[in-house]
């Protein structure tokens, strides 16, 4: 059996772009209950579920009065770490 790889891994084989890492991290801010979100090479991310996953993502997030600024850091590390299902 295969390890799946992170986000991150994936990045650094140039499987996903920077950009598009940015543009999951917005779509999680806009809605934490978006569909998975679909990368160009075919990997899809249950954003939410990546952010639940991550300990200190999941517990930032849950504070009500944090403003996006400081969350955006934090969701991005839940999606860098997560590690996406190829199809």
């Amino acid at each position: 059996m295969t390890e799946t790889l992170t986000t991150s891994a994936l990045c650094q084989l140039k499987l996903i772009s920077d950009d598009e890492v940015s543009a999951a991290v917005d779509a999680f801010m806009a809605d934490a209950l978006a569909p998975p979100f679909v990368f160009k090479e075919g990997y899809r991310l249950n954003l939410g579920k990546a952010v639940r996953n991550h300990p200190g993502a999941d517990d930032v997030v849950n504070r009500r009065k944090l403003g996006s600024q400081l969350l955006r850091p934090f969701v991005r590390a839940a999606i860098l770490q997560a590690r996406p299902a190829r199809g």
